[in-house]
């Protein structure tokens, strides 16, 4: 008879014995666990193992976690530092509606008893429609817990980004509006003049990407050209030097980098906009880059006090209050907006297609 192989049949139905009972009646489980320690090989004076061969350890006992939190970059919303931004109402307010005077009326020949001739007031009632948006930040007990061991504030950062996601909308709102509703945005009102196309270059094509810097700056003239011819003389070089019309040039992130190019002379595009327009800001927003083309606006901020563009909203972030449940926590979060309001159209000359 096989002795050492009687013992170790002996043993090893001993462990199973005792594992079935650990696992059916105190639920232990020791699935790596394969024998005693105490069990003795035959001929041999050594101990046998009783799990896995291994000589490591976890591997999160060898990995350093950094403290510090990176947040992953998301687009700037830009339409606000771009054309201004006011509040207008509060969201309560459905419609709100403008007053625009225009005088009017018709002269005749002088006579003494000639009673003709007449001036009148022509009234207008524009509105616009205001539209509110929600979104929810929401957290669990055992979620807020459990983000804590990694060092994070789920709670806050849940916020932050209701926030963030909130601040995006307005912003697109105030670039295209509300569609179905009179809520429009700084490029597509309406009330907007067509943009104008772009002179043909040297190389055939519309495109900055090919153009030289006389071209390019030769498209922004003829805008120029444009807004003065759209504002009969009331916008000129006079009023530009000393500071009554303000003037802003805003384009695509896309074709910024070609104001760069320089010309024959090693002078750039925006040292000729600087000379030439002195009281010029230049400004760009990802927005323009349309499906139709490369969008160009060239506008005058503010005419008699009066600012040409303005992004209006009524609530820029209302909190309904954090409510509790029964083992987790959430926050409604609501903003209003009625998009961009365009007080005078013609202080804005377009181009598409550069």
């Amino acid at each position: 008879m096989d002795l050492r192989g009687t013992i170790m049949t002996i043993q090893t139905k001993s462990w199973v014995r005792d594992r079935a009972i650990l696992e059916n009646q105190f639920g232990i489980h020791l699935p790596n666990v394969v024998d005693y320690t105490d069990n003795i090989r035959v001929g041999d004076s050594s101990t046998s193992p009783v799990t896995k061969a291994n000589n490591s350890i976890p591997g999160q006992f060898t990995t350093y976690i950094d403290p510090n939190i990176i947040d992953v970059l998301t687009a700037p919303c830009k339409a606000a530092s771009i054309y201004g931004e006011a509040k207008k109402g509060d969201w309560l307010h459905d419609t709100m509606m403008f007053t625009v005077v225009e005088p009017a009326g018709d002269i005749a020949a002088y006579g003494d008893f000639n009673q003709a001739g007449y001036s009148v007031l022509n009234t207008s009632f524009p509105q616009r429609q205001q539209f509110l948006v929600q979104t929810f930040a929401e957290w669990g007990d055992r979620e807020e817990g459990r983000a804590a061991l990694s060092n994070i504030d789920i709670a806050s950062r849940k916020r932050m980004a209701a926030a963030l996601l909130l601040n995006h909308w307005q912003n697109q709102s105030y670039f295209f509006g509300v569609s179905n509703l009179q809520n429009y945005g700084a490029l597509n009102d309406p009330a907007l003049l067509p943009p104008i196309a772009p002179t043909i270059k040297g190389s055939g094509g519309t495109v900055w990407g090919k153009a030289s810097a006389n071209e390019i700056y030769e498209d922004i003239q003829k805008l120029y050209r444009q807004l003065q011819a759209q504002t009969k003389g009331m916008i000129n070089l006079d009023n530009a030097v000393n500071m009554d019309s303000p003037l802003k040039l805003v384009v695509s992130n896309e074709i910024q980098p070609y104001l760069l190019k320089t010309n024959e002379h090693g002078i750039g595009v925006m040292d000729l906009l600087k000379k030439n327009f002195p009281n010029l800001t230049q400004v760009s927003a990802p927005q323009l880059s349309l499906e139709g083309g490369e969008l160009i606006q060239l506008f005058v901020e503010n005419y008699q006090g009066i600012d040409t563009i303005t992004c209006a909203f009524s609530e820029k972030l209302r909190s309904h209050g954090i409510v509790r449940k029964t083992s987790s926590m959430e926050e409604k979060l609501t903003q209003g907006s009625w998009g961009a309001i365009i007080t005078r159209p013609i202080l804005i000359a377009q181009m598409i297609g550069v």
